[in-house]
């Protein structure tokens, strides 16, 4: 988590908890370390085995102890999966590469534009508010390679009423 753009910080931090995210990442690494110690110690005790009845039993009881392992993960695999499928329906920024981002009143062209400029199919209606959501297409302007990030429309006014 550490290691990510701030830019990725900052969205988990708002749409997660990052010290719940943290403990569940946190709670899978214990989990692996423990299976990996089991894996290293069981197959020592086969050496041990003096028949394949105690060959087997000893690697009954390593499997065991790894789906146990695993079970008790159960709700921290849970919550990353519900965060993995959340992500992947936001749409990929590249926080290092060049932006233009489209940001206005309702109803001016800004999806118009954005279909006009990039290769993005973006839905536009004669109404207002078609935009519910960013948009992210591409768009090279002299050799360089632009993103460019439709917006929904900006009223200028207090959202409560």
């Amino acid at each position: 988590m550490d290691d990510i753009h701030p830019f990725y910080a900052d969205l988990m931090n708002v749409l997660y908890d990052k010290d719940h995210y943290k403990l569940a990442l946190g709670q899978l690494n214990t989990a692996r370390n423990l299976i990996d110690q089991i894996a290293t110690d069981y197959p020592r005790l086969l050496k041990d085995g003096d028949s394949l009845f105690r060959c087997k039993s000893v690697k009954k009881a390593a499997l065991g102890r790894m789906c146990t392992l695993m079970k008790r993960q159960q709700s921290s695999l849970a919550y990353l999966e519900q965060v993995r499928q959340h992500l992947s329906r936001l749409p990929s920024i590249d926080p290092n590469t060049r932006t233009l981002i489209l940001c206005g009143f309702p109803n001016v062209g800004k999806s118009s534009f954005m279909n006009k400029v990039t290769r993005a199919d973006v839905e536009v209606q004669p109404y207002a508010f078609t935009t519910k959501s960013l948009f992210v297409g591409h768009t090279d302007y002299k050799y360089l390679r632009w993103q460019v990030i439709d917006t929904p429309g900006i009223l200028d006014h207090a959202l409560e009423n």
